[in-house]
C-alpha cells in the first residue's frame, strides 16, 4: 500500500482481514485528492505525525527500572557500579550482578560486577576485535570474533563461570539475532549474494538454513523472525516466525529497520534506516503504525527497550545532555535525570 510520500507500503497477509480495517487504512494513507474532487490530499493519520521528543521540555516521570550505562558506570535504580578498564560496555543483567566488558592493554575482559562491589572475571581475550551478545535470560553469552576474510568464530559461554558451552567456525560473516542455550539464530548477507537465516544447535554442532534472505531480529521463545528484504532498492520488513518463516503476517516498506520487540513479540519498534537514531516507529501486530517519535536537536544513544506492548524507552542525547525517555501514545516524559553522560 503506497502512502502520500510514495515510499511507505504495508501489506497484511492474514486471512479474514475485515473490510472496515482495510478501508480505514486506505483512507488514512490517502495518496492524493479524493476521487472525483480537486481538493487537497487527506491529512496523514495521527499515528504518522511524529511526537517530538525535546529533552528541554519534557517533565520528569517515574524512574526506569532497567539497567543502563552512563560512561563507565552501571546504573540500576539506586545501584551504581563502576566498570573497570577502557571502552566499557554493559551487556545486561545476569545472576549475581551485571555482565560487562572492559579493555586493558589491548585485551578485553568479561566480568560480572555485583551490586555489592564484588567482581567475578569470566575470561580475558586477545587483541582481535570481538563483540558479545547476552542471551537466554542471562544464562549464556555469545562471543563473536571476525576472522580473515568473511570468516566468523562463535563461542558460547556460561555466565556462571565463563566455561565454553560450544564453538562454531564458519567461512561466512554471521550476525547473531537471538541466543539461547539450545539454539542460536544467525543472519548472513554476503556482498553480492543472497543472504540467509541460519540456526545453530550448540549441543550437536548442526548449522541449518531456515530461509533465504536476511533478517534483523529474532526471538526463539516467542517464535518471532523479522526479515529485512530490499525491494526496488528500498528497505522492507516482514514479520514472520522462525518455525515457518515463509508465512508472513505482514510486510512493510518504509525505509526503517527493526530495533526491538515488545514483551509478547507482537509489536515492533523500528528506527530510521541510515542509523541517524532520531526517528522511531512502533508497529502493531497487523503492521499498522501505532506511534512515531522524533528526537529534536539530537539523536538516540542506542538504548531501546519496550516496557510493555505500548511503552517505549529510548536513550536520547541533545545539546550536551542525555536521559532515558519514556513514551506511550503521544506522551513522552523523562525516566531519568538529565546529565552530561548520555545513557547507553
Amino acid at each position: 500500500m503506497t502512502g502520500a510520500s510514495g515510499r511507505r507500503r504495508t501489506t497484511r497477509r492474514r486471512n479474514g482481514v475485515a473490510a472496515g480495517l482495510v478501508a480505514g487504512l486506505v483512507a488514512g494513507l490517502g495518496a492524493g485528492p479524493v476521487a472525483g474532487g480537486s481538493g487537497p490530499a487527506a491529512a496523514p493519520p495521527a499515528s504518522d505525525r511524529p511526537t517530538v521528543v525535546d529533552l528541554s521540555t519534557l517533565e520528569r516521570g517515574p524512574d526506569t527500572t532497567i539497567a543502563y550505562r552512563r560512561h563507565r558506570t552501571v546504573q540500576h535504580g539506586p545501584v551504581r557500579v563502576r566498570i573497570p578498564g577502557r571502552q566499557p560496555d554493559l551487556l545486561g543483567v545476569v545472576e549475581g550482578g551485571y555482565l560487562v566488558t572492559g579493555a586493558s592493554g589491548g585485551r578485553t575482559t568479561l566480568r560480572v560486577l555485583g551490586a555489592d562491589g564484588s567482581r567475578r572475571t569470566l575470561g580475558t581475550y586477545g587483541l582481535a576485535s570481538r563483540d558479545f551478545v547476552l542471551g537466554d535470560e542471562g544464562r549464556v553469552v555469545l562471543m563473536r570474533l571476525r576472522g580473515r576474510g568473511a570468516s566468523t568464530r562463535l563461542t558460547l559461554l556460561s555466565t556462571v563461570d565463563g566455561s565454553v558451552v560450544a564453538r562454531l567456525r564458519s567461512q561466512q560473516t554471521l550476525q547473531p539475532l537471538d541466543v539461547t542455550t539450545d539454539a542460536v539464530v544467525l543472519s548472513t548477507e554476503p556482498p553480492g549474494r543472497p543472504g540467509q537465516v541460519l540456526v545453530w544447535t550448540p549441543s550437536s554442532g548442526e548449522l541449518r538454513r531456515v530461509v533465504r534472505g536476511p533478517a534483523g531480529l529474532a526471538d526463539l521463545r516467542r517464535d518471532v523472525l523479522v526479515r529485512t528484504p530490499r525491494r526496488d532498492g528500498e528497505q522492507c520488513l516482514e514479520m514472520s516466525t522462525v518455525s515457518d518463516p515463509r508465512q508472513v503476517a505482514w510486510s512493510r516498506c518504509a525505509g526503517d529497520v527493526p530495533r526491538a520487540l515488545s514483551p509478547s513479540g507482537a509489536h515492533l519498534l523500528t528506527g530510521d534506516e541510515w542509523g541517524r537514531g532520531h526517528d522511531f516507529r512502533l508497529i502493531g501486530e497487523a503492521g499498522e503504525q501505532l506511534a512515531r517519535y522524533r528526537v529534536r536537536g539530537g539523536s538516540g544513544t542506542g538504548l531501546v527497550h519496550l516496557e510493555d506492548e505500548h511503552t517505549v524507552l529510548l536513550g536520547v542525547e541533545a545539546d550536551g545532555v542525555g536521559a532515558v525517555v519514556r513514551c506511550s501514545g503521544t506522551h513522552c516524559e523523562l525516566a531519568t535525570d538529565l546529565t552530561s553522560r548520555p545513557p547507553r
